[in-house]
């Protein structure tokens, strides 16, 4: 893509280099400390930092070229010496760059991150191929990785990496398509009304695909006809002839009835396009028949997990992927880090899933847990972050099912989650097999003292809450 291109694109101003200049899209980086040689720096504001701080740095590092909207307000406060040993100084104030023969591009624009984003849809639109849009309250890693997973027997996938799932990461991510790619599965993440609407602009997806709507994210999204609103929008940026598949058990989700799109249903009801029956968990594996007749194995815990198959079976079929490739590909799917991975540390099994948590994932973990092959079941559960005004009653929810299911013990961990612990002691579990820790550390110590060999322990709690710490602990690292 050519400098005067993105120019256009981005209503910038060239202030130095060439127009005529090539670069490859997905050679731009946010990032000045890990950029390479021949790189285009785009700095982004944040919080706490503002990347434009940082352009010098890019350059000395290699990059080629940078945005900025400063200029002229300094670039650099110093000379920078270009290839062809010609000095350009920036200056303050009115200052402006004395050597046009200086090596780097910069581009001034009014917005570095729209920018971002306008190339991004720019570069998205130059290739005529289906965009598979992914979203929901829970699952969203899971379902894309598996698409990916499974398209991948017969195309050349784009997939996000990891969650870099919002207003950075998605753009990043279409910025790196090219003439090789056939298809692009792009997840996407939001906890604000319009950002879904926002992604899917970029993105332009063919294919929308939602899992499920939950309580998640509450703070901003109020309650969960908020979610399902916020999570509704990728629905608006289909085009007629597009393809929306719905979790068809979902209640939120079933209401959606017709629109410029076809539908397509995946759930455990038989009313559901593809449906999944016979579940059974056989040790950290799951087994289903597909439509009452095609069985599938997966080897991941849990029944949701069921569900976010379903999903990715359903975009196979629509892209003619044979139920035998589909079988083996999802047979042959690992989780993500930090996703209900089941592993063991020393004598007992660490199920982690402490990548994140809200009340419909916690549930979703504590009947994996509860049907994992174990003597003792224990849980280390930790605060559930964003849940606005009924956070307290959620915790609460989770303390009672908790008690429930029997588990040999709970340990909690944060503010919240003393409602959790408490909770579940009013409903009868044995005080003596419950604690309230103030710290990672003691979580282990407990754990290591009384679990017994072959137990199992189930580790969630929100990000924030940084619940690897406590696993990394028990096995030792």
């Amino acid at each position: 893509m050519k400098i005067k291109e993105i120019l256009k694109v981005t209503a910038g101003k060239l202030i130095s280099g060439s127009p005529e200049t090539e670069i490859d899209p997905a050679r731009i980086s946010i990032d000045s400390r890990i950029i390479k040689k021949g790189e285009f720096f785009l700095p982004i504001k944040g919080v706490n930092f503002n990347g434009e701080d940082f352009v010098e740095f890019a350059f000395k590092n290699g990059a080629i070229g940078a945005f900025t909207t400063q200029y002229p307000k300094p670039i650099p406060n110093h000379s920078l010496r270009s290839g062809s040993g010609h000095v350009t100084t920036f200056g303050f104030g009115a200052g402006s760059i004395r050597n046009t023969q200086y090596s780097k591009v910069i581009i001034r624009v009014k917005d570095t991150t729209d920018a971002l984003q306008k190339l991004a849809h720019h570069n998205r639109m130059r290739f005529k191929i289906p965009v598979i849009g992914v979203t929901g309250s829970n699952g969203k890693t899971t379902v894309k990785d598996m698409i990916a997973k499974v398209l991948s027997s017969k195309f050349n996938v784009l997939k996000n990496e990891g969650t870099k799932n919002n207003h950075i990461g998605v753009p990043l991510t279409l910025l790196k398509l090219n003439d090789s790619h056939s298809i692009c599965v792009v997840e996407m993440g939001t906890n604000h009304h319009g950002e879904i609407r926002s992604l899917a602009g970029i993105a332009s997806p063919t294919v929308a695909v939602i899992t499920n709507i939950g309580p998640s994210h509450l703070e901003f999204l109020k309650d969960l006809k908020g979610v399902f609103a916020a999570k509704r929008e990728i629905l608006e940026m289909l085009n007629r002839g597009s393809l929306a598949i719905l979790n068809g058990d979902d209640e939120y989700l079933s209401m959606v009835k017709k629109g410029a799109f076809r539908i397509m249903r995946f759930g455990l009801n038989v009313t559901n396009d593809f449906h999944a029956s016979g579940l059974s968990a056989d040790g950290p594996s799951m087994k289903f028949f597909l439509n009452d007749r095609s069985p599938f194995t997966l080897n991941l815990i849990g029944a949701h997990n069921v569900y976010n198959a379903l999903a990715a079976i359903a975009v196979a079929y629509n892209f003619n992927i044979s139920y035998p490739d589909t079988k083996k590909a999802l047979s042959e799917y690992s989780p993500a880090g930090m996703r209900l991975n089941a592993r063991k540390a020393g004598d007992f099994t660490v199920i982690d899933d402490a990548y994140n948590s809200n009340p419909l994932s916690m549930v979703s973990a504590i009947n994996a847990l509860a049907d994992y092959p174990a003597k003792g079941r224990w849980i280390v559960s930790a605060d559930m972050l964003e849940l606005g005004q009924r956070e307290e009653a959620f915790h609460k929810t989770v303390g009672e099912a908790i008690a429930r299911s029997g588990f040999s013990g709970l340990i909690t961990f944060g503010n919240l989650s003393r409602h959790t612990s408490s909770r579940a002691l009013e409903c009868g579990m044995d005080k003596k097999r419950v604690w309230h820790c103030s710290d990672r550390a003691e979580i282990a110590d407990i754990l290591k003292k009384f679990m017994d060999k072959d137990d199992a322990v189930l580790v969630k709690g929100s990000r924030a809450m940084k619940m690897e710490e406590v696993i990394e602990d028990l096995e030792g690292r």
